[in-house]
């Protein structure tokens, strides 16, 4: 039997109308999760912790840690608060000093991680100049990612050509050139409004722009929430809604975000056993 341990990084709170249900974003990653290691992988025990961000909780130790999972947020990750600010350089001293820590980000996770580990190479997130992407959308996956990520197969399932996803955002990830980035990055995929859907690195990183946590509920109250406080346009909050109601892969997902975390394992305990663990970052 295996063992997978998630820090959750929560880096916000699920709308009023969502907490009797899923208390925290984590909650929802983790059901997910759960029920994907019990279709394919049912000697795999699956632990987590949750952390919240915006309060600065952190990890005491990374040493039994084998993933990050950095959560959506209403905040944008280039905005000036000190929590984002402290989160960016923890995300890129773990990348830097401890091999065997995984990252995962959704939205805002997947923003602020490529942000903080590609900065370097002119990578940014802004405002996306199309507006809001809202709703079910059908993602084409990059060829090289489909045939990196278990070799083109999920637990031996082929990889499909595009996922559908639930989607809320409006900023994106922009990319001066994709050859520019390291040989290791590989990007996820493309929707018709957003180019950059995701990265991959191999044994290190994967961060999604949609949300495959999210189902027609959740989206359905954070679009009502969101559209009442940002004063969207009724055309386009109505819009948004109706496809919101759609069927989406999140069941699949979730097994191409656990193949993920659990590949090369033992390269990672390689890592673990010589890697300097003792102090976690930012302590």
């Amino acid at each position: 039997m295996s063992k997978l341990r998630i820090a959750m990084f929560n880096t916000d709170t699920p709308v009023s109308t969502v907490r009797p249900k899923w208390n925290t974003y984590g909650k929802m990653f983790e059901d997910l999760l759960l029920a994907a290691g019990s279709r394919f992988t049912p000697d795999l025990v699956i632990e987590t912790e949750e952390y919240d961000i915006q309060g600065f909780q952190y990890p005491s130790s990374l040493a039994d840690i084998d993933v990050i999972l950095i959560t959506g947020s209403a905040a944008a990750s280039y905005d000036a608060d000190e929590w984002i600010r402290r989160l960016n350089d923890y995300v890129l001293d773990v990348y830097n000093n401890h091999h065997h820590v995984k990252m995962f980000g959704s939205c805002f996770g997947h923003q602020l991680i490529c942000q903080s580990l590609l900065r370097e190479y002119g990578v940014h997130v802004q405002k996306d100049p199309n507006g809001y992407e809202l709703g079910v959308k059908e993602i084409r996956l990059n060829g090289k990612f489909r045939k990196t990520l278990g070799n083109g197969s999920v637990f031996s399932r082929k990889m499909p050509d595009s996922l559908r996803v639930q989607m809320i955002h409006g900023d994106h990830v922009v990319l001066p050139a994709a050859e520019s980035l390291p040989d290791s990055w590989i990007v996820f995929g493309a929707t018709q409004h957003c180019a950059v859907q995701g990265m991959y690195v191999p044994g290190r990183v994967l961060t999604l722009q949609g949300h495959f946590e999210f189902n027609r509920f959740v989206n359905t109250e954070l679009i009502h929430v969101f559209g009442e406080k940002g004063n969207w346009p009724q055309q386009m909050i109505q819009d948004g809604l109706e496809d919101v109601d759609a069927d989406d892969d999140a069941e699949f997902i979730s097994e191409i975000v656990l193949q993920f975390m659990l590949e090369q394992r033992g390269e990672s305990a390689a890592h673990r056993k010589v890697g300097g663990l003792l102090t976690p970052p930012f302590a």
